[in-house]
């Protein structure tokens, strides 16, 4: 993928889209990048497998990695001779 630089961006333009970004809870190059494609009429490419899939998730079942939770007490293990 290519990068784009864009030179003497007024501090209004560069604050709205902060502030866009902001409330969509994105960052500034995601938000700048969605306000392109709107623009030129262009969809967002598919997301990938592993995005797809977290996003059938709630928030509240996201994590960094998977917990099983253990109830009760905890048996030992078995002993092999």
């Amino acid at each position: 993928m290519g990068n784009l630089l864009i030179r003497d961006l007024e501090p209004e333009l560069k604050r709205a889209i902060e502030q866009r970004a902001t409330a969509d809870g994105k960052s500034l190059s995601e938000e700048a990048k969605k306000l392109l494609r709107e623009r030129l009429d262009i969809p967002e490419p598919p997301k990938r497998l592993g995005t797809w899939m977290a996003s059938l998730l709630p928030d509240e079942f996201r994590g960094d990695d998977l917990v099983f939770e253990i109830r009760g007490e905890i048996s030992k293990p078995p002993e092999f001779e």
